[in-house]
């Protein structure tokens, strides 16, 4: 049975609710009455409340704050607005917030009951079931039917779609649309409504990305990805403050010229040829062709190339916010790039009892912080060694790259943590060190061979 909370600062309104409602029918159970708002934020907080039915006046919180603070913490209750205020402001605020449904004194039960049967529809699609992820994977796996009738659960049954993101926030509400996380502090934004950059004026963001088009249901995961590393421009101008991109993202690198002639030399293992082209790549005409998404793919492209990187895989980059958080800069990555074709690899030294303590050291750190942003710079300077080595050492010992025994480890964790409590999928990637959702969500399926909701549902 699901949890139901009544909270409204008159008894009589709570008892008579109580009483009347079939609630057995729609496989719930009143387990709560409160007369305070206070009282009925800290039982959802604290007693996994499914269902809660707000007033929206009452001592201590509102019942907005309460539907506010749900949202912005990302709780699962699900929420019903009661009010005898027919405000339309009201109204919008609780949609923002993403309520089930507003209705106003005295309570018309068929109008009640019609948003029990959404809400028991929600809650039974698989206990405990986390929609917001389930909506994720189907924009993984692009499943544009499953996509549209989610988005019409959520009241966006439209034909185009206008696509927002925002980088270094909660997932903050603004006044149309519906918001998710998709990583620690990246939100992507969904209205029927095209979005401004003062829809977030209330947001503290570190950049902004606003998709320039309306999109259909058919476009809506390419959409989704671009403006998702629009919010990240920043680290290509290598500016500080907000990065406000209110145009598509360059995409157009991989038909350039420069580009055409960086994969030749990296396929004909030219080195010096690549590092003057890498160079170019600083100039503002070159730059401008390419956003983060492309230097992301530059990069992963010249470190797979095990003639020149024997050891690159250790130094791929799997989401933006890693690649922010190893080089801070565009120019700071090329730098990098450059460096290492001009750097001799260490070769390892033979005292196995020297390599024994470093490697036990490493392995130390890696299983204590593996779910932090953790690179294979961070653990060479924790041991005070140059990274090379370190991969060198860590795939000597172990018979695995770093890359590899990191994100065995996040996955064996992410598991135990899928099949054993009921925190949310999205936040489980948090826990276990993926700052990408979409990326955990590829990562968990190819090595799992399930989504994470599935194997909830079917633990292996």
């Amino acid at each position: 049975m699901h949890k139901v909370l009544l909270a409204d600062d008159e008894p009589s309104i709570t008892e008579s609710m109580k009483s009347i409602i079939p609630w057995s029918d729609y496989d719930m159970e009143v387990c709560y009455t409160v007369n305070s708002g206070h009282d009925a934020y800290n039982l959802i907080k604290d007693k996994d409340i499914d269902l809660a039915i707000l007033d929206i006046r009452m001592p201590g919180y509102s019942g907005l704050d309460i539907s506010k603070m749900i949202f912005v913490n990302n709780l699962k209750t699900k929420v019903i607005i009661v009010s005898g205020y027919a405000e339309f402001s009201y109204a919008q605020k609780a949609i923002t917030y993403g309520v089930l449904g507003y209705l106003l004194k005295p309570v018309e039960y068929e109008e009640l009951e019609v948003l029990l049967l959404r809400a028991q529809r929600m809650l039974s699609s698989d206990e405990g079931r986390d929609l917001s992820a389930d909506f994720m994977n189907y924009i993984e796996e692009n499943n544009t039917a499953m996509m549209e009738s989610y988005l019409k659960d959520q009241g966006l049954g439209c034909e185009q779609y206008y696509i927002a993101s925002t980088y270094g926030n909660v997932a903050s509400p603004v006044d149309h649309g519906i918001s998710f996380s998709i990583g620690i502090g990246q939100n992507i934004y969904i209205s029927d409504k095209s979005y401004t950059e003062a829809d977030f004026s209330s947001i503290t963001y570190a950049g902004i990305g606003l998709f320039p088009t309306a999109v259909n249901i058919a476009s809506l995961r390419h959409a989704i990805y671009e403006c998702g590393a629009m919010c990240f421009n920043s680290f290509m101008n290598g500016e500080d403050e907000k990065a406000s991109i209110v145009c598509s993202s360059c995409a157009g690198f991989e038909k350039t010229s420069l580009y055409k002639s960086i994969t030749s030399a990296n396929s004909f293992n030219e080195k010096d040829k690549l590092i003057v082209l890498l160079n170019n790549l600083k100039e503002p005409k070159y730059r401008s062709q390419m956003n983060i998404n492309s230097t992301m793919r530059l990069n992963n492209l010249l470190f797979s190339n095990t003639q020149l990187f024997p050891n690159g895989q250790d130094y791929y980059i799997y989401n933006y916010k890693q690649l922010i958080h190893d080089y801070s800069s565009f120019d700071n990555l090329i730098d990098s790039l450059v460096f290492h074709l001009g750097d001799a690899s260490e070769i390892i030294e033979d005292d196995k009892s020297f390599s024994n303590t470093y490697f036990l050291k490493i392995m130390k750190y890696i299983n204590t912080y593996y779910n932090e942003n953790l690179s294979l710079k961070d653990v060479a300077a924790v041991v005070n060694l140059n990274p090379n080595y370190v991969s060198q050492l860590f795939k000597k010992s172990s018979g695995s790259t770093f890359s590899h025994y990191l994100t065995n480890l996040r996955i064996t964790n992410a598991k135990k943590l899928i099949s054993t409590t009921n925190t949310s999928i999205n936040e489980i990637a948090s826990q276990t060190g993926f700052n990408d959702y979409f990326y955990f969500l590829k990562t968990f399926k190819k090595m799992t061979g399930k989504t994470p909701s599935e194997y909830r549902a079917n633990p292996e």
